[in-house]
């Protein structure tokens, strides 16, 4: 469960919005206005996956005892610059339809975002590193308030599915101690490329938390081997949507991912997919240009969220390497 703190941390000059940790009286509004914004539901068991076990923080904005806004973010583990720390990802924003053209720094939005950033996120305070995947809107209204700063770009890519491959695959066991074995060591070699950078831990348990035991969502699991070897070249995450293949996330040496990517071109043909798409951080374009995929669409751009003093902008700039996985909806 979420903090249980139910002290006001701010309200409105008005006195009709109250700002106030998450507590499990709340849920049943965040719930309903999840259906409002997205147009479907948030299981309770989604719910829990996300942000239980003490996994995640989160804050509504109240109008009386009404739940207008929620913003929510979970704890990643990440490597930065060579050290292990713990960030926070900012994942959830909601306002309720009726008041988001309030976009001052009176209005629910703002609110929420800096009751948050400000109780956790900076200097002194839990979480020193954020990261989050807003969308443009959400993206230009959180700089034009000063909440967060944009430290890098993903390039939204697409292949054509290929009939053939060169390698071949199995089915990772969750149950498996070897498998365990095997994707602990490819994270391992992984981790040792990024050491200058800043990436999401991608060891087994968050392998098996993040997408095997998401309650909403289900993954393909490919361990990726030539076909004379017993040693994997990496771990390729894939989802079937409607028409197509997404590429979820990639655990190997920067050297493979080119094979991977073509790997998961072959999987797309195998199951009838229209395409194979997915995201890359785009300083990491080098490792996928082999594969020649197509990169018409607008970038998507990255925030740092910057309201309480703490890390700069530089100082994160360009560090982060993502694809889609280290979302929390993909």
């Amino acid at each position: 469960m979420l903090s249980t703190n139910s002290d006001a941390m701010t309200t409105s000059n008005a006195e009709t919005w109250q700002v106030v940790s998450v507590q499990s009286r709340h849920l049943d509004g965040i719930r309903a206005l999840f259906r409002k914004v997205f147009g479907n539901e948030l299981s309770p068991a989604h719910w829990h996956w996300k942000y239980g076990k003490g996994r995640g923080h989160g804050v509504v904005v109240l109008e009386d005892q009404d739940v207008v806004a929620f913003f929510g973010g979970t704890e990643r583990r990440v490597i930065f610059d060579g050290y292990p720390l713990v960030a926070i990802q900012c994942g959830d924003s909601m306002v309720e339809p009726g008041r988001r053209g309030i976009l001052t720094r009176k209005g629910p939005f703002y609110l929420s975002v800096t009751a948050f950033l400000g109780k956790w996120v900076g200097d002194g305070l839990p979480y020193l590193l954020t990261y989050g995947f807003p969308n443009e809107r959400a993206m230009r209204l959180a700089e034009r308030l000063d909440l967060y700063a944009e430290v890098g770009t993903m390039l939204q890519l697409k292949w054509q599915p290929e009939p053939g491959s060169n390698c071949r695959a199995e089915d990772l066991d969750f149950s498996d101690s070897r498998h365990q074995q095997l994707i602990n060591k490819l994270w391992l070699q992984m981790a040792d490329e990024f050491s200058n950078r800043a990436i999401g831990v991608r060891d087994f348990n968050y392998i098996k938390q993040r997408f095997h035991e998401n309650p909403t969502l289900d993954y393909k699991f490919d361990l990726v081997f030539n076909p004379d070897s017993s040693s994997p070249l990496g771990l390729l995450v894939t989802r079937k949507t409607e028409k197509d293949l997404l590429l979820v996330d990639i655990v190997a040496r920067a050297e493979q991912f080119g094979t991977l990517v073509n790997f998961a071109r072959h999987r797309a043909f195998s199951v009838g997919a229209g395409k194979l798409y997915g995201w890359l951080t785009d300083i990491d374009y080098p490792l996928v240009e082999s594969t020649a995929p197509n990169t018409d669409d607008a970038p998507l751009r990255l925030p740092l969220g910057v309201y309480s003093p703490g890390l700069r902008a530089e100082d994160v700039r360009d560090k982060w390497f993502f694809m889609c996985g280290d979302s929390d909806f993909l």
